[in-house]
């Protein structure tokens, strides 16, 4: 009769003659510490995940500074980022609106994170969350272009996807039996969140589920191939990141080329509130090159020419909205102001 490896208890045969090296017990044992070794360790033993926690407590106290504004300058601003603040990509996964949101977000984060550095590495976990988050980010603002975005949250469910991609079609080093509480665990995690975000429980407020579903998304796709090459073939994992960059890429450039045009109308609706006038008026030419007839924008254009000095140009702008509306009482009023100035001046 064979007997357990480890304890030396008598163990069955089966049908064909063959019997497992380990009694259930220490089997059990076993399948134990090796769950603990996945998700146990100090922070020196995680440096991506504990940077990453760095770098997001770093930002959000940061914030309270007096005179700086990180939310204003790296929040996910739809017609910011579109318009040319792409860095606004990464840093919005950094910021995050109050102590519960950074509370929550990095407690999954030292959650996941862990468990990514394990099975994928350390510098491939810190790329995950930043390739994931940019994914997030632009299926935010793709949904709502006229929609700020901040918070971990995008790429903690592209951390998540990663891990579910790789442990189900991978080749990662873990047990049936770990990968499947391992599945089931990251399964309940996104589905609860999604569930949350949708006001199911009575929750939803400003969760931000596009965000979610494209850091997810990214990361179900970047998962399998690191999964695949998580043991060896270190230079396949690198191209898998590249090739997923590039497509993030390529997605962000035709958002900007739909997207753009309406990102400069806001910038310089933005700017004119501030009264920067001399930055508003490039962006308003450039935006009435795009669309030649937007009363909207010659209306701005004509107030930002005036505010600046150029008159001419001003009067110009303002003659041109009567052309398309006669009716125009801004114009005529603009036009009769001008001209009076125009004439007292001479």
């Amino acid at each position: 009769m064979p007997s357990c490896l480890k304890c030396g208890a008598e163990l069955a045969v089966n049908e064909e003659g063959i019997a497992p090296v380990l009694c259930d017990r220490c089997a059990g044992h076993a399948t134990s510490r090796a769950r603990r070794g996945l998700n146990t360790g100090t922070m020196r033993d995680f440096p991506a995940t504990t940077a990453l926690l760095a770098i997001n407590i770093a930002f959000y106290l940061a914030d309270f500074l007096p005179g700086l504004d990180l939310a204003g300058w790296g929040a996910n601003i739809g017609p910011l980022t579109l318009s040319g603040d792409y860095y606004r990509l990464v840093t919005a996964g950094f910021i995050h609106a109050n102590l519960l949101h950074i509370a929550f977000n990095m407690w999954c984060l030292w959650s996941l994170g862990r468990l990514s550095e394990r099975l994928f590495g350390k510098w491939q976990t810190f790329l995950i969350y930043l390739i994931t988050g940019v994914g997030g980010a632009l299926l935010s603002i793709a949904y709502r272009p006229v929609h700020a975005e901040v918070g971990a949250s995008g790429a903690i469910f592209g951390i998540a996807g990663a891990l579910l991609a790789g442990l189900k079609f991978g080749n990662l080093s873990v047990s049936a039996f770990e990968k499947r509480n391992i599945i089931s665990s990251m399964v309940f995690f996104v589905g609860i969140n999604f569930a949350l975000g949708t006001g199911a429980f009575g929750f939803g407020g400003n969760i931000d589920n596009m965000c979610h579903l494209g850091g997810f998304v990214t990361g179900l796709l970047i998962g399998l191939p690191l999964g695949a090459f998580a043991q060896h073939h270190k230079l396949y994992q690198l191209f898998t990141i590249l090739i997923t960059t590039g497509v993030l890429f390529y997605a962000g450039r035709e958002l900007v080329q739909t997207h753009a045009t309406e990102s400069q109308l806001y910038r310089a609706q933005r700017a004119m509130r501030q009264q920067d006038f001399t930055s508003a008026v490039p962006l308003l030419e450039k935006y009435i090159a795009a669309k030649p007839d937007d009363e909207r924008g010659l209306v701005l254009l004509g107030a930002a020419y005036a505010l600046t000095g150029d008159k001419d140009k001003a009067i110009v702008t303002y003659e041109k909205i009567l052309k398309i509306d006669p009716e125009s009482e801004t114009a005529q009023q603009a036009l009769h102001a001008l001209r009076e100035s125009n004439s007292s001046s001479k």
